[in-house]
C-alpha cells in the first residue's frame, strides 16, 4: 500500500515539473528569426594577414552614398600613405555594387601596412562603415625609377632667364617590386616633392590630389586617365605635360602618352 501511494506522488511530482517546465517555455521570447543586416562595405581581398603585391588589388561589394566610397593605405602609427576615392558597380542607391580598386605602395612604405575602406559620411563628414584589412608586403625586394620636376636652380644653369617652361630634373624614388611600374611612378610623380627634395629646389607644376583612374600601355603609347584635367595657364600646363612625358618615356615600353580625365579628352592639359 506504501509502495503504491508513493508510486503515485513520484508520478504526480514528475507530471509537476514536466508542466511547469512546459509552462517556462510558453513564456521565453522567442529567439529572432530574422537574418543578420550585411555590413555596407564587404572587402573580400584581401583578407587579414594576407601578403600582397604591389600595387594592392582590393576588391569587394559596398552599398554607400552615390556609390562612392574612399580606400586608404596606412602605415606605422597609422600614418595615412594613399588614399584615393572609387565607385561601386550598382544598378542605383541603396543597392549593392561590386569594385576592384589598386593602391600603390609609395616609396619608403613599411612592410606590414593596413587597407581601409570607408565611406565618409553625407551628414557630418566623419568616417562611416570602415572595414580594415592588416596586410604584409610579399616582396621586399626594390626597384627604383626616376620621376620629373622642375628646379629653377637647376634650369638657371641653362636657362639663366627662365625663359622656358619645359625644363625638368630627375628624381629617384625605390619602391617595393611591381609589375607595374609605370602606375607607381605616376602615382610617385603626383605625390609630390618630398622636403628634402624642396630644400634642393625641387618644386611640382602638378596640382594636388590629382589620382589615376586607369593606364594601359600599348604599341608603344601609355594612355593615362585622370580624376583632373590639369588645364591652366600656358607655362603651367607646359610644364604639368613634360613632367608627365618624361616620367612615362623612361620606361622602353612607353614611346608616347596620351591623357584624359575621366575618360574625356578634349579639356585635358589645356591652357
Amino acid at each position: 500500500m506504501n509502495m503504491r501511494i508513493s508510486a503515485i506522488v513520484i508520478a504526480l511530482l514528475v507530471i509537476a515539473s514536466v508542466l511547469f517546465m512546459a509552462r517556462d517555455r510558453a513564456s521565453a521570447p522567442e529567439a529572432s528569426l530574422s537574418p543578420t543586416p550585411e555590413p555596407n562595405i564587404v572587402v573580400t581581398s584581401p583578407r587579414a594577414g594576407d601578403l600582397v603585391g604591389n600595387p594592392i588589388t582590393v576588391t569587394g561589394r559596398a552599398r554607400v552614398f552615390e556609390n562612392t566610397f574612399n580606400y586608404r593605405l596606412l602605415g606605422a602609427n597609422n600614418e595615412v600613405l594613399f588614399e584615393y576615392f572609387g565607385t561601386a558597380d550598382a544598378p542605383d542607391t541603396g543597392y549593392f555594387g561590386d569594385f576592384a580598386v589598386k593602391i600603390p605602395i609609395p616609396s619608403g612604405a613599411p612592410a606590414d601596412l593596413t587597407v581601409q575602406v570607408f565611406e565618409y559620411s553625407a551628414k557630418d563628414g566623419s568616417i562611416v562603415n570602415l572595414v580594415s584589412v592588416p596586410v604584409r608586403v610579399k616582396d621586399t625586394t626594390t626597384t627604383t625609377f626616376q620621376v620629373f620636376f622642375q628646379n629653377e636652380q637647376k634650369q638657371k644653369v641653362s636657362d639663366p632667364q627662365m625663359l622656358s617652361c619645359e625644363p625638368v630634373f630627375p628624381v629617384s624614388r625605390t619602391v617595393f617590386k611591381t609589375s607595374e611600374v609605370a602606375y607607381l611612378a605616376l602615382n610617385e610623380l603626383l605625390s609630390g616633392v618630398r622636403s628634402n627634395e624642396t630644400t634642393q629646389g625641387f618644386s611640382s607644376a602638378l596640382p594636388e590630389h590629382v589620382g589615376v583612374n586607369r593606364i594601359a600601355i600599348s604599341n608603344g603609347t601609355a594612355s593615362v586617365d585622370f580624376s583632373n584635367d590639369m588645364s591652366g595657364g600656358s607655362c603651367a600646363v607646359t610644364a604639368r605635360r613634360a613632367q608627365l612625358e618624361k616620367t612615362l618615356t623612361q620606361f622602353p615600353s612607353v614611346k608616347r602618352t596620351a591623357f584624359s580625365a575621366f575618360g574625356q579628352t578634349e579639356s585635358v592639359l589645356q591652357p
